[in-house]
This record gives C-alpha cells, sequence and structure tokens, in this order.
C-alpha cells in the first residue's frame, strides 16, 4: 500500500484511486447523515443539514480554484520539465490571503448569519466559520496531489476526511453531544486528513520555466472561483434558501430537502473528485497531442458520465422511496418525482463538471463561469414561474432544468472553444 501512495498514477489509474476512495468516502459520509438524521430527528438534523450545505457551499466556492490552479499548471510544467515550485508558493500565498480575507469578513458577520441563516444557534454559526477555514490546507494538498498524480495519495487523503467525519460525529452523537457532535466532526474531519497524508518529497527539474507570478495565478483562479460558486450555488443553496426564506417548519423542510438531495447524488460524491482530477490530464493531452487528442479523451470521459449518470437516475425511479425511508427513518419523505429529478439534476451536473475540465484546459474558465450561469438564471426563472414552485417538486424541477441548460451552454461552449485557440491543432 505504501509503494502505491509512493507512485504516480496516469489517467485511468489514477481516475480508478479516486473514484474508489469516493465510493468508500460516500459510504462513510452516508453513515455519518443516517445516524445524525436518526439521533437527532428531522428538526435537529435540519439545523444540520444547514450547516452541512452552507458548509460546503463556501468551500467549493472558495477554496477549488487553488486546487484547479495546483492541478494544471503543476502538471503542465512537469509534463515540459520544468521547475513547478514558483507555481506552488505563489498558490500558497494567495490562499493565505484569501483565508485571512475570509475570517476578516465572516467573524464581524457571525450575528447576522446566526439570525439569516442559522436560526439563531451560535454553535453552527462558528462550526461554519471554522469548517470553511479548516479546508483551506486540505484543497492545497489536493492541489498538489493532483499536479504530481499522486492520486492514490488523493484518494487516500478523501477517505481519512470522512472517516473520521463519521467517528468523531458517532462518537459524540453517542455521548449526548447533540447537534454540537455532528458539528464538531465537520470541522476536524480535512484537519485530520491533512495530519493523516502527508506530502511526498521529491526534486524539482532543475529547468526553470517561465516566471509564476500571483497575478497569474488569480487570472486562472478567479473565473474558476466564479465558475464553482454558481455551480455550488445550483445544487446546494435550497436548504439554505428555505431555511433563510423562513416560516413553519423551515429547518425540518430544509433537512428533508438536503436529505433527498443526499439520496440522488450518489454518483457525485463518487465521481466528482474523479473529475476535479481530469484537469491535469486534460491539460497533458492538449500539450502532447493537441486539438483532437483532447476531443477524444473528453468523449470518453463524458460518455462515462454520462452512463453513470442515466444508471443512477435509473436506480432512484426504481428505488429512492424505499431507500429514503429506509435510511433516514420516520419524517423524511419524499416522493418519487422529486428524487428523480434530483438525480437528473445530479447527472447533468456531472456532465457540465466534466466540460468544464475541457474549457479549463483550453484556457476558457470564463466560458465555463458564463454556463453555469446560464443554468442558474434558468432554474430561478422557473422556481419564480412554473406552477408549484414553492413545493419540493416545484424546486427540485426547476433545479433540474437548471443544470440541463448548464449541460447544453458549456457543449456548445467547448465545440466552439476548440476551433478558436491558436495552435490546439498541434503539440504545444
Amino acid at each position: 500500500m505504501l509503494g502505491v501512495l509512493g507512485r504516480r498514477q496516469g489517467a485511468g489509474a489514477g481516475s480508478l484511486y479516486v473514484a474508489g476512495a469516493f465510493a468508500v468516502s460516500g459510504v462513510l459520509t452516508y453513515v455519518f447523515h443516517g445516524l445524525a438524521a436518526r439521533v437527532l430527528g428531522p428538526e435537529g438534523y435540519g439545523g444540520l443539514g444547514v450547516l452541512w450545505a452552507a458548509t460546503f457551499l463556501a468551500v467549493q466556492t472558495i477554496w477549488p480554484g487553488f486546487t484547479q490552479t495546483l492541478g494544471r499548471y503543476v502538471a503542465e510544467r512537469e509534463a515540459r520539465d520544468e521547475d513547478w515550485r514558483p507555481v506552488v508558493l505563489s498558490v500558497k500565498r494567495l490562499q493565505l490571503t484569501l483565508l485571512g480575507v475570509f475570517l476578516l469578513v465572516a467573524l464581524p458577520a457571525s450575528p447576522l448569519l446566526a439570525k439569516g441563516v442559522f436560526g439563531g444557534d451560535w454553535t453552527l454559526t462558528l462550526a461554519f466559520v471554522a469548517a470553511v477555514a479548516a479546508y483551506a490546507p486540505e484543497y492545497f494538498r489536493r492541489g498538489t496531489f493532483g499536479g504530481h498524480r499522486r492520486f492514490a495519495r488523493l484518494g487516500a487523503l478523501h477517505v481519512a476526511e470522512s472517516s473520521s467525519r463519521a467517528l468523531i460525529s458517532g462518537v459524540l452523537l453517542v455521548a449526548g453531544a447533540g447537534v454540537a457532535g455532528p458539528a464538531a466532526a465537520i470541522v476536524l474531519a480535512p484537519l485530520v486528513g491533512v495530519l493523516l497524508v502527508r506530502e511526498v518529497p521529491g526534486e524539482p527539474p532543475e529547468r526553470e520555466g517561465e516566471p509564476f507570478s500571483a497575478v497569474e495565478g488569480i487570472r486562472f483562479a478567479g473565473p474558476v472561483l466564479l465558475c464553482v460558486a454558481f455551480a455550488q450555488a445550483l445544487m446546494n443553496g435550497g436548504p439554505i434558501l428555505v431555511s433563510t426564506l423562513g416560516g413553519p417548519d423551515a429547518q425540518e423542510r430544509a433537512g428533508i430537502l438536503l436529505a433527498a438531495l443526499i439520496l440522488a447524488r450518489v454518483p457525485q460524491y463518487v465521481l466528482s473528485p474523479a473529475i476535479a482530477g481530469l484537469l491535469p490530464h486534460a491539460s497533458r493531452v492538449l500539450a502532447a497531442e493537441g486539438r483532437r487528442g483532447l476531443d477524444r479523451f473528453v468523449g470518453k470521459a463524458a460518455g462515462a458520465v454520462g452512463l453513470a449518470g442515466a444508471a443512477t437516475v435509473a436506480g432512484v425511479w426504481l428505488f429512492g422511496e424505499r431507500a429514503m425511508s429506509l435510511f433516514y427513518g420516520p419524517g423524511f419523505g419524499a416522493g418519487r418525482e422529486a428524487l428523480v429529478l434530483l438525480a437528473t439534476l445530479a447527472a447533468f451536473y456531472l456532465l457540465s463538471e466534466t466540460l468544464n475540465q475541457a474549457l479549463f484546459s483550453l484556457g476558457r474558465a470564463r466560458l465555463a463561469v458564463l454556463g453555469w450561469l446560464v443554468g442558474l438564471l434558468t432554474a430561478a426563472v422557473c422556481a419564480a414561474t412554473l406552477p408549484g414552485a414553492g413545493t419540493l417538486d416545484g424546486i427540485s424541477l426547476s433545479l433540474a432544468l437548471g443544470a440541463v441548460a448548464t449541460t447544453a451552454s458549456q457543449t456548445a461552449f467547448y465545440l466552439a472553444a476548440r476551433r478558436r485557440v491558436p495552435g490546439v491543432d498541434g503539440p504545444r
């Protein structure tokens, strides 16, 4: 096992390692949520659900841009036998700066967050701020592992995070900590992962290559951050919106929506990290084989993701209602139509993530941003105009239509961008 962790992996083996690790991680995530739902009940789990949605909406908005920047530029420099250290140092400075800005904004805004999002619960509010900060080093390490093709270590990092979250939460819930138990587990899990899965020291190539400045990092990471922000708003914003709007049993309804989302998004937990890891491979293929090589790579990846999405929609249609009742227990009811629509949302979300990697490798991150914006606006218009938009079925339909619009936009943008990039027809 240690030998595998010390070696580099290519696109096929690397994706299998990450997907396999996230299959394990996904099971552990379901253990975390299932145990919390049964111990806390619908109302208590609703508060935890808002914390979960808010934390990962913020985390996956703020930090993945740095992961993608490291993955792209470290991989490119390794492929050209150039020194990758300037990339790592520049991205580290950028991330530390953004972490400081986040804390300077979030801590003074805590009273507003507590009142407007977390129903006045200060435990959840402080856990949110701490958890977002705690994920910064983990996402940095994800980027270095991806750029150096240490995908076995990347998979081990995911498993260490999810297993520690489930274990800490389980122990504290049994001890009677209430919602504070799983909240503490969400904060501590990424730190445990970073401590357990260390970086592999290695000598960088002697060839210096071009300088890499913070400005260059921002130029790539900025659009990626916007892209992920819009994507996460589409995928994770529903429970937060329900809680923020308030009304009778708002947190309970938010918890039921989150429970349905988690159940319907099984492939996302397995495939999203593997898809994020495609960027270094896509960049290497484009540099070595040009446009046709990239087309083949993207076609294979999109085909595999599409098949997984179709299988998930079929599985949810057949077993979703029964699984919802069995896994979460009484009080967590959702109909087949809503569950199938949420599974459709997850399937098209994954296809859009795959097309993102192709656009990122072409240096067209702004087009990826535009594609998610089209989808988000589509979902907003549907939520405001479709009959029954305030119900679980209506929210699910609006989100699913937004994801379909995103995939259609990303496909059109990729086909246009691949023809317009100078030098894309040959090795770069």
